[in-house]
């Protein structure tokens, strides 16, 4: 490839880029906010080229979840950028990217809710918390629900106490720093959320037999793992992401198979009534 060409792939991909920071900017925008009337009609002209309608009709809340999945989609693209040759592992510190993290989370309590399965669950374990605030939604999508949520990287946990106390949850929500692999609750929860995609298969397979056992007999573990689309390009961008940040890259067979391995049984992909490239294999204890 010539540098011509080269610059040519920099400037398609750039193209973008740029649309998706136009995005992140205009769901950043609260009613209160001035800006230029230029730069807001170049910014909808961006929006409008790509298909994009309807901004302006999400909710305040939803608003902030999808503004902070692209933040933290552009933190985690300059830390590739900045240090390419890390260890894989998730070593974040920036609050920017921490609670962009979390608030695209808040999004899957309502989902596994609206799978039809899930709709009454009273008490969660929510594994990788992070800043707590798929605890926080968890507590008012379900509101007779208590969570506990652990991790062990500390610059979120200080951030997860921070949330459930900004939310007054502080009496259903309890937050600990603790490894999943040192999990020793028994017969406890309900419902267990697992995301895959922060956890190395290894781990996975080591820690599901105690996360089980923390389960209530006929309680579900619910495990989710990216479902990207077909398009190559996302599906390997995605991969990518998920090695370097210490994750597994599983299918819907993959998470039925570690689930079924550590004893559950009807394990079985949840209902998807929502386009984004996420999927929940759900098992149950005997």
């Amino acid at each position: 490839m010539s540098i011509q060409e080269m610059a040519a792939v920099i400037t398609r991909f750039q193209a973008t880029t740029d649309a998706l920071a136009a995005l992140g900017a205009r769901l950043g925008m609260g009613d209160g906010d001035t800006v230029a009337p230029e730069i807001l009609a170049a910014l909808d002209e961006v929006l409008a080229a790509s298909g994009v309608t309807g901004v302006d009709g999400l909710e305040p809340q939803q608003r902030a979840m999808m503004a902070g999945l692209i933040r933290t989609a552009f933190a985690q693209s300059a830390d590739l950028l900045g240090r390419p040759t890390r260890d894989a592992g998730w070593s974040y510190t920036d609050p920017v990217l921490l609670e962009g993290q979390g608030r695209g989370s808040m999004m899957m309590p309502k989902l596994l809710c609206d799978s039809g399965e899930l709709t009454a669950v009273s008490s969660l374990l929510d594994i990788g918390t992070g800043v707590g605030l798929l605890a926080v939604s968890a507590a008012r999508v379900w509101p007779e629900c208590t969570v506990v949520g652990i991790d062990v990287w500390e610059p979120s946990l200080e951030l997860a106490r921070r949330n459930v106390a900004a939310a007054g949850l502080e009496h259903r929500i309890e937050i600990r720093r603790q490894d999943v692999l040192d999990l020793d609750d028994a017969d406890r929860y309900d419902c267990v959320w697992l995301p895959s995609f922060f956890f190395g298969r290894e781990v996975l397979a080591a820690a599901l037999p105690k996360i089980v056992a923390a389960t209530l007999p006929g309680g579900h573990v619910v495990m989710a793992h990216y479902e990207p689309p077909p398009d190559p390009l996302p599906r390997t961008t995605m991969r990518l992401r998920t090695i370097r940040d210490g994750g597994s890259v599983l299918d819907a067979d993959g998470a039925a198979e570690l689930l079924r391995g550590a004893g559950c049984t009807d394990v079985h992909s949840l209902a998807r009534k929502s386009p984004i490239p996420i999927g929940f294999v759900a098992g149950q204890k005997a």
